[in-house]
């Protein structure tokens, strides 16, 4: 029962960080169109690393820090920045349609891991895959060409994907030294980001600091919680969720309308979230069953 209760919360933890994402889109496209990419990943991830640095000098002074876990933290760290720079920098040239439909196929990256690396994978598992990805093409109808945009989103995705595996390895380290690992990564982007220029307009302050403190800490912690009790692939799946609160949020500020697109490509994922669910409930049971 425990057990369960634990996927329970992994599962609303998991959905908690894509409803973060999923208002993240828009502030980036913004942010890149007011400052250089390298520029707007290092603020970013300083910013996330200075609102955690005193929850960091506590423990120093309270009981010292776990510099096993800060080190983790700093690998994920450097997939988790240069997917932010990636991201960002394609952005700029492609639709945010297709950026979304691109970063989302990081989902395919950790499947493919599941299935020839970790050699667990089930059809349930394809099923899921296949269904969302159809459905991620639907919801957001990618246009425009691809280009070195498209190839700089891709290989975000790749990193995105990566980051994903190693939470999953890494993520039961102490959280907050964690986290703080994750963010100071992006102190490696100063150099060229002081070269490119830090002069920040209050407009690019206000974008980077709600990306920073909803979208950076809030929602990685509850990405690395959650991941404690979900594996990887259905992690991966939760979090094509992501465009589709996207696509709802932009509704709501009366950007996008409803269309039937929407309506069909929002309901093929939630049909592979809940076919990604019955797979990871029968993994656990069949697991707990010998």
């Amino acid at each position: 029962m425990k057990q369960k209760r634990c996927k329970i919360l992994g599962f609303f933890s998991l959905v908690s960080t894509t409803l973060l994402w999923g208002t993240s889109f828009a502030f980036i496209k913004l942010s890149v169109g007011l400052i250089n990419p390298l520029t707007y990943t290092f603020t970013r991830t300083t910013l996330a690393s200075l609102i955690l640095l005193p929850i960091i000098l506590y423990r120093v002074l309270a009981r010292g820090i776990d510099y096993k876990s800060l080190w983790y933290g700093f690998i994920v760290g450097l997939t988790y920045s240069t997917g932010l720079a990636l991201q960002g920098a394609g952005t700029v040239y492609i639709e945010p349609s297709m950026s979304a439909f691109i970063t989302g196929l990081a989902t395919i990256h950790v499947h493919l891991y599941s299935a020839l690396i970790k050699k667990k994978y089930s059809w349930l598992d394809l099923a899921a895959l296949v269904s969302a990805i159809i459905g991620l093409y639907v919801l957001t109808s990618p246009s425009g060409g691809l280009g070195l945009g498209g190839a700089l989103v891709f290989a975000g995705s790749i990193m995105w994907a990566l980051q994903v595996i190693l939470i999953s390895r890494y993520g039961y380290s102490s959280i907050m030294e964690f986290l703080f690992g994750t963010f100071i990564a992006g102190v490696l982007y100063g150099p060229p980001a002081l070269l490119a220029g830090l002069d920040l307009t209050l407009e690019a302050w206000i974008y980077i600091s709600y990306l920073a403190i909803v979208c950076s800490v809030g929602a990685t912690f509850f990405q690395v919680l959650g991941q404690r009790y979900i594996s990887e692939s259905t992690a991966a799946i939760v979090f094509l969720l992501e465009p589709v609160f996207a696509t709802i949020f932009s509704i709501l500020m009366g950007i996008e309308y409803i269309t039937v697109y929407k309506v069909v490509g929002g309901g093929l994922i939630l049909l592979s979230l809940y076919i990604s669910t019955i797979a990871e409930l029968k993994s656990h049971s069949e697991k707990h069953s010998k």
